[in-house]
Order: C-alpha cells, then structure tokens, then sequence
C-alpha cells in the first residue's frame, strides 16, 4: 500500500487562473478548496518501489531514490520546497540529492531550487530541455535559476535508472517528460492530466503540436502516469486525452469552416461527450473559444491552406499579442476587462515593482474565492493571489509582486464559475 504523509495548515499558495472565482464545484479543483473541507496543504504519497509524488496544494512534484542519490522533479515554489526538502529528508534520511529536474520552465512549477540546494548543503546540478535555459538566464529570477545542464531529445540519468524525453512543443516548448523504466512509470506536467479540460482557453497550449506530443507520450512504455495537477493515471487516461483534443479541434473545426462566429461556436460546441470531466463547467466555453481563435489564425474557413499560424504557436510571444490569456498588453498599459460580472482593473507600478488593481463586483450575488494571476510575456507567472469572496457591488484589492523582472507585455485574463447552490 501506498504510504501518505499529509499536512492540514491553512495554504495561500494557489494555482491557475487569472481571476478565479469558484467555491468547489464537483470535485475538488486541483487546488485549494475553500472552507473545513479543503484538502491537506501537502501529501507525500509512495507511488512505485523509491519513488513518490509530493503534492503541494494543486501542483504535483516527484522525487525517485535512485542508486546515485535523490532526483527531485519540479521544485513548485519556495514554500513548498522548504517542505519538499523535509520529506525528501524524512523518506531518505541517507541519500544526497544527486539533481534537480525541470519538467518545464513556469515559475509555478519550476521555482524553489535554491531551496532545495541550500537544504542540502550542495550546489546540486539542474538538467532542463534546452529551451528553458535562455529564457531563465534572461529572467535572472534567483528563485529559479537556470539548468546547469540541458538535453534536446533525450537525456538519461542514475546510470539509466530515469529518461528525460522532449515530444516537441505541447503546453510549452521546453517540455521534459520523465520515464522510469523498471517501474514502468512516466511523469508529464500540464499539457496531459487525468480526465481534466484544457488549461483556461488553450493559450500556452501549441496546436497541432500538442497532437504529436500527445502521441509521442504513448510511444513511450509506461503503465502509470504522473501529472503536474490532479491524480494520477494509465495510458488510457492519455488515450482519451488525446481524443478529447482530436474531438475538439473536429467540431470547433466544423463550426468554423461553417462560418461561425467565436460566439456563436462557444454556444454550440457543447463537447457533451466530455460533460462529466474536470472543469467542464468552467473551461469548456474557453477551451472551444481558444480553439475557434487558432483555427481561425490558421486559415480555417478562408478556402485556402491552413497554415501555421497561430494554431502552431503558444502563448508566451514577445511583446505583441499572445494567447496565454486571449490577449497581451504593453508593460505601461491598464487591464480593464469584466467576464460575467467581475470587473478587474491592474497595472503595473513600476515603482513598488508590482501590479496592483482592484476587482469589482458589479453583480448583485456574492462571487466566491475570487483570486488573481498575471502573466508576463517572458514566461513567468505571478500569483495567484490569496482566494476571497466578494460581496454584491463590492471591491477588493489586488497585489501580485513582479519581482524585478524585465518583461515586455503581459495578460491576466478573468476567469469565473459558480458559487456552490
């Protein structure tokens, strides 16, 4: 049987969302839950024979024991890897920490190095994909410190004990997959999850690339995954990612070349056979939006080739406008934009270093655990910010620290759902 350790502090590091509002819908989000019934701040769970997933809040990290010491996967943040350190302590009282491995350069996965080093007392090695370095060194963020080492394809690791594989642009251009072959268990961070809908409307997500990615996970001889977010899978879990993506893109694709509109598409495409997933309620309608946007970048329902376009680019373009959120704006400019009755208003203080802004309730109900994340176009994300209701009319405040860091644009784009009935 698996062995657990779990804590039940009270979190405010929170995940996903430019503006979330939300009050546990389902099952919970893979974050956390508002109120007495929100899960444990962390869990350490044994997931095969020396290896085990740490969960912080929402965000999945791993770690194997491997015959050269510890390899710990996705440091999350400073907070959590202060404890992520603890635990890798506690499980493997003996064993050095041989190396710490990005699965992906966001800063919501990928900070907390330094933690993790000073905890150990080594200047521990860092392997990344190559596509992860030049964007950290040039971010200079001390919390999140570029690879030491890099690989382009594949890189193995303990002697062969664990495989880093690059698919090719997915939910980023720099993602690591890692593979343990005698435990038969993979790891892949956000651009696949168990029975969950896309990320918000799709805008770091690479398409068609994501298909490829997707395909080339499978190639891969695993029998357990382990995701970034949520619980754990099989390869029919990654079977029917890849269908619900491949079912998107055929409908959205139809609407489109039918002359629908990005509206009218949002209210037909109802991905009905995928109602019972995570988030359906909340990303459904922006998973569709994102894809009527690329597609329609791409030449879908012109009558002539589809090219790449945006259908083939992410959402982390430099300066400009970028899908990350719908939609960049230049580092001097305000954020003013509302979605279902949450008006949020931010910009940057260069000054204090961070964007500051208030959200509004201009419904006449209560809009439930309202948070705030922003996006900059280097790649970083800032935030979210601490989870609050807000009253009918009313108006909260909202800081997020950008830390310094030089960037050109930026994007926080709003999303809502339901107060419980």
């Amino acid at each position: 049987m698996a062995r657990k350790r779990s804590s039940g502090s009270t979190a405010t590091l929170l995940i996903a969302g430019a503006l979330w509002v939300g009050c546990g819908e389902g099952e919970p989000p893979s974050d956390e839950s508002a109120g007495t019934d929100a899960p444990a701040q962390f869990e350490t769970t044994e997931v095969a024979e020396g290896v085990y997933q740490f969960r912080w809040i929402g965000h999945n990290a791993l770690f194997a024991v491997t015959s050269e010491g510890v390899f710990a996967f996705d440091p999350i943040s400073v907070e959590a890897a202060a404890t992520y350190a603890e635990e890798i302590r506690r499980v493997a009282p003996d064993a050095e920490l041989a190396a710490i491995v990005y699965s992906h350069r966001d800063a919501d996965h990928a900070t907390g190095a330094e933690v993790l080093r000073e905890a150990f007392g080594t200047d521990t090695p860092i392997f990344a994909h190559e596509n992860a370095d030049a964007p950290l060194r040039e971010a200079g963020d001390p919390d999140l410190p570029p690879p030491t080492s890099t690989f382009a394809e594949t890189m193995t690791l303990a002697g062969g004990e664990i495989e880093l594989h690059y698919l090719g642009r997915s939910h980023s251009d720099d993602m690591a997959v890692a593979f343990l072959p005698a435990h038969g268990l993979a790891f892949a961070v956000d651009f696949v999850s168990r029975d969950r809908f896309g990320y918000m409307d799709l805008g770091s997500f690479y398409f068609p690339d994501m298909f490829g990615a997707i395909e080339g996970l499978l190639e891969i001889p695993f029998e357990q995954i382990v995701f970034g977010h949520g619980p754990s899978g099989d390869r029919a879990t990654i079977e029917r990612q890849l269908a619900y993506y491949r079912d998107l893109d055929a409908a959205v694709r139809d609407a489109v070349e039918a002359g629908l509109s990005e509206d009218e598409t949002a209210e037909s495409v109802l991905m009905e056979d995928y109602s019972h997933w995570d988030r359906y309620d909340d990303w459904r309608e922006l998973n569709v939006r994102g894809m009527h946007r690329k597609l329609s970048a791409a030449g879908v329902g012109e009558g002539g080739e589809e090219g790449e376009g945006e259908h083939g680019e992410g959402g982390h373009d430099e300066g400009g406008e970028g899908e990350e959120s719908g939609e960049y704006v230049g580092r001097s400019e305000t954020w003013d934009a509302a979605r279902r009755g949450a008006r949020l208003v931010l910009s940057y203080d260069p000054g204090r270093e961070a964007f500051a802004g208030t959200v509004e309730n201009t419904t006449g109900e209560t809009l439930c655990a309202v948070r705030v994340e922003v996006h900059l176009s280097t790649g970083t994300e800032l935030g979210p910010t601490a989870r609050t209701d807000v009253a009918p009319g009313a108006t909260t405040a909202v800081e997020l620290p950008a830390g310094g860091e030089v960037f050109e644009s930026w994007t926080a784009h709003p999303e809502i759902s339901s107060c419980p009935s």
